[in-house]
């Protein structure tokens, strides 16, 4: 292909060969045609990589990228370098479809005053508005999980991608697509267009990470910092406390750690927390904030024992109403 087009769009690939043929015809079927699909397939070891060649010789606006399994993060950066010289970046999960029109819709949106358009998804429990904000509001609602943070339903102007913006450890599988966004954010000189169209069809895998993946106090200290250091400092003051109420979800891991290993006044992790917290005024009233402020055997055991009496309440309650609903 002589001109490069507006968008490309990418695919990673891995062991999805029972929906990927779905998820390339749906690209393929856009009523916007100015685009070319980058086939990233992930040293994925069943029939995948055969599937992405028996299309691209077929259609001349696909390209295959076959690599040594190196996880999401760096077939999206492979895949991103291979389109080097297109405008616009959409991704694609290779499970996952798009409705007709979603490049079109999201296209319509991308003008000279916008670096990201986002677009919404039909399993989507948000309901987006017709809005512009800048990249600090963009980098609090993703960390609040008011807009998705995945990659996906979105529209990125190729200039924002750097060495930087895929720069995380192979393992770090699970919170990768909120640091790409963060970055991305903070590399944005125009505002971003969050429009309320659904522009992807989002597929629920069962062995999927997002069902699978289980957090660790190492693995969650790594995604604070992680997410801390795609912040610059002139934007922490704002930013900073939709990061902390994120990192709060797991108030309970932490906490129990430091009750189980008894070292409660030798742990950097929480030390670097509570500084964080003091530092850009994050003083919210709450349980879980308590724990972690006033951190001690005492307030670790008063709250563990809150969130494990909560946690039972909430099961009970599930299996109750599942009984109630139960048919005959």
């Amino acid at each position: 292909m002589d001109r490069q087009p507006k968008i490309a769009v990418i695919v990673p690939v891995y062991k999805v060969e029972a929906f990927l043929p779905e998820c390339i015809e749906s690209i393929l079927a856009q009523t916007f045609s100015d685009f070319c699909v980058v086939l990233v397939d992930d040293g994925s070891p069943d029939n995948c990589g055969s599937i992405c060649d028996e299309y691209a010789s077929k259609d001349p606006r696909i390209t295959v990228v076959h690599q040594v399994n190196g996880g999401v993060t760096k077939a999206r950066a492979v895949g991103v370098a291979t389109a080097v010289k297109t405008d616009y970046i959409a991704f694609v999960d290779s499970d996952d479809s798009l409705p007709p029109t979603a490049l079109a819709d999201l296209y319509a949106q991308m003008d000279d005053r916008y670096d990201i358009v986002v677009g919404s998804y039909d399993r989507n429990p948000k309901q987006y508005v017709d809005e512009e904000i800048d990249k600090a509001i963009f980098a609090q609602r993703i960390l609040s999980s008011d807009i998705n943070s995945a990659p996906y339903s979105k529209l990125f102007r190729r200039e924002l991608f750097n060495e930087e913006t895929f720069n995380t450890p192979r393992e770090f599988v699970m919170g990768e697509d909120l640091i790409m966004n963060l970055r991305l954010a903070f590399a944005c000189t125009r505002s971003i267009k969050v429009m309320p169209r659904c522009v992807y069809h989002y597929r629920d895998v069962a062995t999927g990470v997002m069902n699978t993946f289980k957090y660790t106090l190492p693995y969650l200290e790594q995604s604070y910092k992680l997410k801390r250091g795609a912040i610059p400092e002139e934007h922490r003051m704002q930013c900073m406390p939709a990061c902390f109420r994120n990192i709060m979800l797991f108030t309970h891991l932490i906490v129990g750690h430091y009750w189980h290993e008894r070292c409660w006044d030798r742990i950097d992790f929480h030390t670097l927390l509570i500084d964080d917290m003091k530092r850009y005024g994050f003083r919210p009233l709450s349980m879980e904030f308590v724990a972690l402020q006033f951190a001690n055997p005492v307030a670790g055991a008063v709250y563990l024992a809150y969130y494990r009496t909560v946690r039972i309440l909430k099961d009970l309650k599930k299996r109750l109403m599942t009984k109630t609903t139960r048919k005959p």
